[in-house]
């Protein structure tokens, strides 16, 4: 229980870090061309902003689904498509008014703020399992 919990606290203060370290254009509708997530959806990306963000999944709030029954199916750039994305997604553009949460395979729950697009983060890229909102 104990290490479940300081990896939690490692896992919240370093996605919190990284929000409040990123640039303004982090805050952005995310990717342009085939990689563009839709308007009020919230999308998962295969890669991080760094590597062309990649093939993608999207939903539709409200969500809440467990991400090992759905895989990439937008092919964007093709990295990606077709794999489950539980334990895949490296980022994630929501492009919602409304707050988001991914849930880590550390059973840890962390945010994502309405227009945010960027990476998951440390302890959550290639560790997500849920995604509510």
């Amino acid at each position: 229980m104990k290490r479940k919990l300081v990896y939690g606290l490692i896992s919240v203060a370093t996605a919190a870090t990284s929000l409040i370290g990123m640039t303004g254009s982090a805050y952005a509708a995310g990717p342009g061309g085939a990689e563009t997530c839709p308007s009020g959806s919230v999308c998962l990306y295969y890669n991080s902003p760094g590597n062309n963000w990649g093939s993608f999944e999207n939903w539709t709030l409200p969500v809440n689904a467990d991400l090992s029954g759905n895989r990439f199916t937008h092919w964007a750039n093709g990295s990606g498509y077709g794999q489950v994305v539980a334990d895949n997604a490296a980022s994630i553009v929501n492009n919602t008014g409304q707050y988001v949460e991914v849930k880590t395979d550390a059973n840890v729950w962390v945010g994502f703020v309405p227009n945010y697009a960027g990476p998951l983060g440390d302890g959550v890229a290639n560790h997500d399992t849920y995604l509510w909102g």
